[in-house]
C-alpha cells in the first residue's frame, strides 16, 4: 500500500466542475484493481480533518489520475492545487471490479461514477472483450466520451435518464455482463433492468468512507446473507465498493 505525501505531478481543468489529479506513485501502480480508490488530503489542512475517497480514474505508466468534481470544501481545495503541491495520499483501498468470464459488457455510469469505469474499460479492452458504454448526467458538464450519451435536461445527447438507454440496449443486444457506477437510484434502476434480463450485474457504491479501512461503519450498507435473519451489513470501503448488485438490499 502506498501511504507518504508526495508532489502533484498534473493538475488538468475538464469543464467548470471537473479536474484530473495525477500522480506518481512508482510500482505501487501494479497493486492497483479498476474500482478501487485512494483517500487524499491536503497536508496540514485543518478543515476538513477526514481524507476524502477518490476512485482511480486512470494509470499511465507509474501515474495514477483521479477525475474530481467540485462538490465540497474538499474537492474545491484540491481545485486550486497546482503541479508541485504536495498531496497526502493512501491506497489503493477496497475491493475493485473482476474480469468476468464472457465476451460482452456493457458499461452504465452516471455524473461522477465516470471515472471508476474509465480504468476498468482499458482493462476490459485488454482482456479483449467487446464494450459498449452509456454514461448519463443532469446536464452536459457531466458528459465524458461514451458510446451513448444521457441529460436530464437534454443538453447533450439524449433526454432522459441512462437507463432507458440500457432498457433498449439489452432489447437488442443481450451482455454476459453489466457493470455500474453512480447515484443509488441508477444503480437500483440497473439492479431491476439486470434481473429481468437475466443479467449478472456488478455495481461501484457511491458512499462517504471516512476511514476508508472497515472500522468506523460510516459507510456501512445492507446486504443479503445466509444467516437467520437473512441480512447483514458490510462496509463499502472494506467489503467493496465493489458488489454484486443481487447481493445488495436495495431500499
Amino acid at each position: 500500500m502506498f501511504n507518504r505525501i508526495i508532489a502533484i505531478n498534473s493538475i488538468e481543468q475538464l469543464n467548470e466542475s471537473y479536474y484530473v489529479i495525477s500522480v506518481d506513485i512508482g510500482e505501487s501502480v501494479k497493486e492497483i484493481r479498476p474500482g478501487q480508490f485512494f483517500e487524499l488530503k491536503k497536508p496540514e489542512s485543518c478543515y476538513p480533518m477526514l481524507r476524502k475517497p477518490i476512485s482511480v480514474y486512470d494509470i499511465q505508466s507509474t501515474k495514477v489520475s483521479f477525475m474530481i468534481k467540485k462538490l465540497g470544501k474538499a474537492t474545491e481545495q484540491f481545485a486550486v492545487m497546482k503541479a508541485g503541491d504536495k498531496l497526502d495520499i493512501i491506497g489503493p483501498l477496497g475491493n475493485g471490479f473482476s474480469i468476468t468470464e464472457g465476451n460482452k459488457a456493457i458499461i452504465v455510469s452516471g455524473g461522477i461514477g465516470y471515472p471508476p469505469l474509465y480504468y476498468l474499460k482499458t482493462q476490459l479492452e485488454q482482456a479483449g472483450k467487446t464494450i459498449y458504454w452509456l454514461h448519463g448526467g443532469q446536464t452536459s458538464i457531466d458528459i465524458f466520451p461514451a458510446d451513448e450519451i444521457w441529460t436530464d435536461d437534454g443538453s447533450a445527447g439524449n433526454k432522459g435518464f441512462v437507463t432507458e438507454g440500457l432498457t433498449n440496449y439489452i432489447k437488442n443486444q443481450k451482455p454476459d455482463v453489466i457493470y455500474a457506477c453512480g447515484p443509488k437510484a441508477m444503480l437500483k434502476a440497473c439492479h431491476q433492468i439486470a434481473e429481468r434480463n437475466s443479467v449478472p450485474l456488478f455495481v461501484s457504491l457511491e458512499e462517504y468512507m471516512a476511514c476508508g479501512i472497515g472500522v468506523c461503519y460510516g459507510c456501512a450498507v445492507k446486504v443479503r446473507t445466509d444467516n437467520s435473519i437473512g441480512v447483514t451489513y458490510k462496509t463499502v470501503c472494506k467489503d467493496g465498493p465493489v458488489f454484486e448488485a443481487k447481493d445488495i438490499v436495495w431500499e
